[in-house]
């Protein structure tokens, strides 16, 4: 992205032909949809895992290489999940530039955390006899 551009985004002026948003819509944009990824992250795993430890099963019961892969996706779902919050969390503290890097940084990175924790753990889950 050129510096023209970028300069754009952050101070919030908009050329007829840019149509990427504002940075106060855009931080807007990100707090809203970094709650729904959140709720969405923090309800996935009770309801894959509820009935599973309902019905008395433990991750200790993987094999040794199975249960280290589910702690480790646990791990990195968490690490997603708290990234998610963030990205939720209202503008409080820090100036509109601030809040736009550390935002989007946060959302991307904690959709994608999150995401492959949750599929990590699953799978070892899945795979493991």
């Amino acid at each position: 992205m050129s510096e023209s551009v970028e300069t754009e985004r952050l101070t919030g002026e908009r050329s007829e032909l840019d149509p990427v948003e504002t940075p106060a819509a855009e931080v807007q944009r990100i707090m809203r949809t970094g709650t729904i990824w959140m709720a969405a992250g923090a309800l996935a795993p009770p309801i894959g895992l509820g009935p599973l430890v309902a019905a008395g099963w433990r991750p200790g019961e993987l094999p040794l290489a199975g249960e280290l892969v589910f702690w480790l996706g646990a791990v990195v779902a968490a690490a997603g999940l708290a990234l998610l919050v963030w990205a939720g969390c209202p503008v409080l503290g820090f100036r509109l530039r601030e809040a736009y890097q550390q935002k989007v940084v946060s959302i991307r990175v904690g959709v994608v955390l999150n995401l492959s924790g949750l599929t990590l753990a699953g799978l070892a889950i899945l795979l493991s006899p």
